[in-house]
């Protein structure tokens, strides 16, 4: 794998590429970086030349004032693959990365030629109104609090390790030993400092924005190969049917005893899915 930091779109950007071969676009969510594929770039990349940034205020990109919609942040990638000249490229997406993903696949029909979307709580799709605070207990609790201006900078302040260590627990507690203390901390680091905190924060208190913008963009269906891969643990057939609104021929799998990372959980069975998924899409 090899590491890369230059100019797109306007800000200082952080990706990383392997492989040679038909261009594969890996786009990671929260709260993570492109350190989410570690298990599956080296499996693509033996057919694939494999392209993994960091998206905008995450991991080593810089992180703007603003800009943090899903229609910038496409744009981000789009202006990526235009400085790589990597013409038509297949998307695929997991958490933030998938609403980032389906945008740049909506909005740039010509140069994508498939999408997978993993696990994600797509606005626009009827992931928002997943935030139904009726019950005692709703697993997306944190989205509220991280849209909520100026507040999660305050409270999290010197408390990064604790807070982002409990989630990524919460989160790898279907497959224990998924992320080890290394992984972990890994992240840790990466959303450490308090200007890190505001621009992750700073995608949930635009989740409307982008919600409108994921709308807009469904007007007209993709007709592209889809593929939904969901957790079985964590959003399930929910997940099917939000990609489905944006594409209804798309094909799902639910990972039986999976959760919510996907690439970290089930790396080999994903990559199993994604290698037959892009061979037929390639074709």
């Amino acid at each position: 794998m090899e590491h890369h930091v230059g100019d797109v779109n306007g800000l200082r950007m952080h990706w990383v590429t392997a492989g040679g071969g038909d261009p594969v676009v890996l786009l990671h969510g929260w709260p993570q970086t492109w350190y989410e594929w570690r298990h599956l770039i080296p499996v693509l990349a033996r057919r694939y030349r494999v392209i993994a940034p960091d998206l905008r205020g995450w991991g080593e990109t810089a992180r703007p004032a603003g800009g943090y919609d899903v229609a910038t942040v496409a744009a981000d990638v789009a202006a990526l693959l235009d400085r790589l000249d990597a013409g038509r490229v297949h998307v695929v997406g997991h958490d933030w990365g998938t609403p980032v993903g389906y945008h740049l696949a909506a909005t740039h029909r010509d140069r994508v030629l498939s999408f997978t979307a993993l696990e994600a709580s797509i606005p626009g799709a009827g992931g928002e109104n997943l935030l139904d605070f009726s019950q005692a207990w709703n697993p997306l609790w944190f989205f509220p609090f991280l849209a909520t201006p100026g507040l999660p900078e305050q409270l999290l302040s010197g408390q990064q390790e604790r807070f982002f260590g409990w989630i990524l627990a919460q989160m790898s507690r279907s497959t224990p030993g998924c992320l080890s203390a290394e992984d972990i901390a890994v992240y840790v680091r990466a959303y450490a400092d308090d200007d890190a905190v505001r621009s992750t924060c700073a995608y949930y208190a635009n989740t409307w924005l982008s919600a409108a913008q994921i709308r807009e963009a469904a007007e007209e269906p993709l007709d592209i190969p889809v593929l939904a891969v969901a957790g079985e643990r964590s959003l399930g057939q929910n997940m099917l049917t939000f990609v489905r609104r944006l594409a209804p021929g798309a094909d799902g799998v639910v990972l039986p005893g999976c959760g919510h990372l996907v690439p970290e959980e089930r790396p080999d069975e994903l990559a199993g899915l994604l290698t037959e998924f892009l061979a037929k899409a390639g074709r």
